[in-house]
């Protein structure tokens, strides 16, 4: 598979080197061999005196999957040096794949650090960077991501991931079902020449192995419809090894994945399945 260094790249990564930190971005895509960098994607204010800060990742080696245990090489600092970041990254660009929550008033600064092929990477996380975002709404044209649900009456999650939405059993060997529900309306706008209506628009549910101490095997890991309203795409996931993983489902409208870029309007929402021997 091959990305567009252009499209892909989306903020500011900081390469640890032996003479020191400068910012910088790959300046070539490579099979193997590559750093893996972190991604301030920006950060938008709750409303309840806390602040939601979104972080992606970028793996620019083309064919190279990399997993990172939660430890020296992937950490957050200062402080708890796990807060729910992935372990696991596959090629290409990871949109904002976990929030942190702090104050309003936060004036400090943390730090995710990674470190792949022997490559230290770090991206500095506070509010004085003019990064704010509206993931929730797209003041232009209210538009205004899509809603996965994980029992069909269940109650709906929109956004970015905040915390565990879900959690599943499973056992070594044995396909588990991932079935989702999904739906996408969108708002009234005007046509070009006059008129009004809904736009059309397509939806895109993605399955991501998030962290855990394996891979994963999924049936179908990304799933079309032309229709964005009350879907129930399915497939199944099968583990190899026993343990706690974490999977990503992503909905994506027709703006694509990130949000073509400006964060709006995607969704994410993370699922906790233990797997027993």
């Amino acid at each position: 598979m091959r990305f567009d260094l252009a499209c892909l790249v989306g903020g500011v990564v900081v390469l640890l080197g032996a003479a020191g930190a400068s910012a910088q971005i790959p300046g070539s895509l490579e099979n193997f061999g590559g750093p893996v960098a972190p991604m301030f994607e920006g950060w938008y204010d709750n409303g309840d005196g806390t602040v939601t800060v979104l972080v992606g990742f970028f793996n620019p080696n083309q064919e190279e999957v990399i997993d990172i245990p939660v430890g020296e090489l992937n950490r957050w600092e200062p402080g708890d040096d796990d807060r729910g970041q992935p372990t696991h990254f596959p090629p290409g660009r990871g949109w904002g794949v976990m929030t942190l929550q702090v104050p309003r008033d936060f004036s400090g600064e943390l730090r995710w650090a990674l470190s792949a092929n022997d490559q230290p990477t770090s991206i500095p996380v506070n509010l004085d960077a003019p990064y704010f975002i509206e993931p929730l709404r797209d003041a232009a044209d209210g538009n205004e991501p899509p809603t996965i649900r994980f029992a069909e009456n269940g109650g709906g999650f929109t956004g970015p991931p905040i915390g565990i939405a879900w959690e599943m059993t499973a056992t070594v060997g044995v396909p588990l079902e991932l079935s989702v529900w999904t739906s996408d309306v969108k708002p009234e706008h005007e046509e070009p020449g006059g008129g009004g209506g809904r736009r059309r628009a397509t939806l895109t549910l993605n399955w991501y192995l998030h962290r855990g101490p394996a891979d994963v095997e999924i049936g179908e890991t990304s799933q079309r419809f032309t229709d964005s309203a009350d879907q129930n795409p399915r497939t199944t996931v099968t583990f190899s090894s026993p343990g706690e993983y974490v999977l990503r489902a992503e909905a994506l409208d027709e703006t694509g994945a990130g949000g073509g870029g400006f964060q709006c309007c995607w969704t994410s929402a993370l699922v906790k399945v233990t797997v027993a021997p």
